[in-house]
């Protein structure tokens, strides 16, 4: 009986760490049961309804003559455990984004032409307008187009600057795009059901930046695009 022991063990330490999680006690009800029922339980959440079962069965049907019925396998116990690790340490954000030192910047007195070469050379579509480290708006393709469109404009000017365009600049200044400042402590789910949310007024949510205060005033720590986390966790 070891390892029913054992799987016993592990599936009440993943209850506790749950039971903070949801700020649950005793007479709450099942904590796995909520967990079950959240988008963040969908990686794990066929094993752990199997899991489930075989704590109700050991808990009332363990033994016959003496004899165990059932005994867990190493595997499901490790699962149990990868699970709880999980919930105490969740995978931050910060660690699948574009990090400070590799994103492509600009300033307000930098060329557009400069920039957009940049960005067509790096692949990056969403460039922020740093000004003494300040984040003072957000530059992108469709930023320029906004800006011809209104201006009239018919072909880029080479002394053009990025400041040229700052009433377009702001991040909630994007007619078809909105951004979102966020702090380190973010995690990935976080970010993952942040993307995967319904577009707000037609605006879809182009970049995540996790600044070190989580506001648009913050120094940056690194950036997300939907393509960052698509396929993680």
């Amino acid at each position: 009986m070891e390892r029913a022991e054992a799987f016993l063990e592990s599936y009440r330490a993943l209850e506790e760490e749950l039971n903070r999680k949801y700020h649950y006690d005793e007479k709450s009800g099942s904590p796995v049961m909520r967990f079950l029922v959240e988008k963040e339980s969908k990686p794990y959440r066929e094993k752990l309804n199997i899991c489930r079962e075989i704590r109700n069965f050991l808990s009332h049907h363990s033994e016959l003559d003496g004899e165990p019925l059932v005994e867990p396998a190493e595997g499901i116990i490790r699962f149990l455990d990868e699970i709880t690790d999980y919930l105490r340490r969740p995978p931050l954000a910060l660690a699948y984004a574009t990090q400070f030192a590799d994103i492509l910047k600009a300033s307000p007195k930098n060329r557009v032409v400069t920039v957009m070469k940049k960005m067509q050379k790096s692949g990056f579509s969403h460039v922020p307008v740093l000004d003494s480290g300040i984040t003072v708006g957000v530059f992108s393709i469709g930023t320029f187009f906004s800006y011809a469109l209104k201006h009239n404009l018919t072909d880029l000017q080479d002394d053009m600057l990025i400041e040229d365009f700052r009433e377009l600049l702001p991040p909630d200044k994007h007619e078809n795009e909105r951004f979102l400042f966020l702090p380190p402590t973010t995690t990935l789910f976080d970010v993952k059901n942040e993307f995967e949310k319904r577009s707000q007024r037609s605006k879809r949510l182009a970049v995540i930046f996790l600044t070190d205060n989580g506001s648009v005033g913050g120094r940056i720590l690194g950036m997300l695009t939907p393509w960052d986390v698509v396929n993680e966790h």
